[in-house]
């Protein structure tokens, strides 16, 4: 499990690193789902870059050894974004970031419907799947799934 993390509010320094463990994260997790278009298409316009600069002061991130490892940003009782490391899976970072947003009132996200890993861990948190609408992904068409939490 290695050392504990610590959740904390991110810095403006801290936007290099947190764009790249979300570019990692949807090269990993998403990037099998989207089509060799989309896949281009982020490369180019670098969607995590502008996300993190726009958002940052509202991004919460866990911190393991000095590095972030993982990441949650909730505004009101939505929860707008969550990933963890896949080298930090199964490490209780997640767990700590959700609970902490739950804390805070979190009871509504969305997740993209062949995210059946994210889907799973919320359901064991108590979430459950209140509809599916169709979406995009950088251009692929995906669904997406509306969770709540009671």
């Amino acid at each position: 499990m290695g050392a504990s993390v610590e959740i904390r509010r991110m810095g403006e320094d801290e936007i290099g690193e947190l764009v790249a463990l979300l570019e990692q994260s949807w090269v990993e997790n998403w990037g099998p789902h989207v089509d060799a278009a989309g896949r281009a298409r982020f490369a180019a316009e670098r969607p995590a870059k502008g996300y993190v600069e726009a958002c940052w002061r509202d991004i919460d991130v866990g911190v393991r050894d000095g590095r972030i490892v993982g990441m949650s940003h909730i505004e009101g009782d939505y929860l707008h974004a969550i990933h963890v490391s896949s080298d930090a899976w199964g490490s209780g970072v997640g767990a700590q970031l959700m609970a902490r947003a739950e804390a805070a009132g979190t009871r509504r996200l969305e997740v993209r419907g062949f995210n059946m890993r994210a889907r799973a861990f919320y359901a064991r948190r108590g979430w459950r799947e209140t509809g599916v609408s169709a979406g995009t992904e950088m251009g692929t068409p995906v669904e997406t799934v509306a969770m709540e939490r009671g």
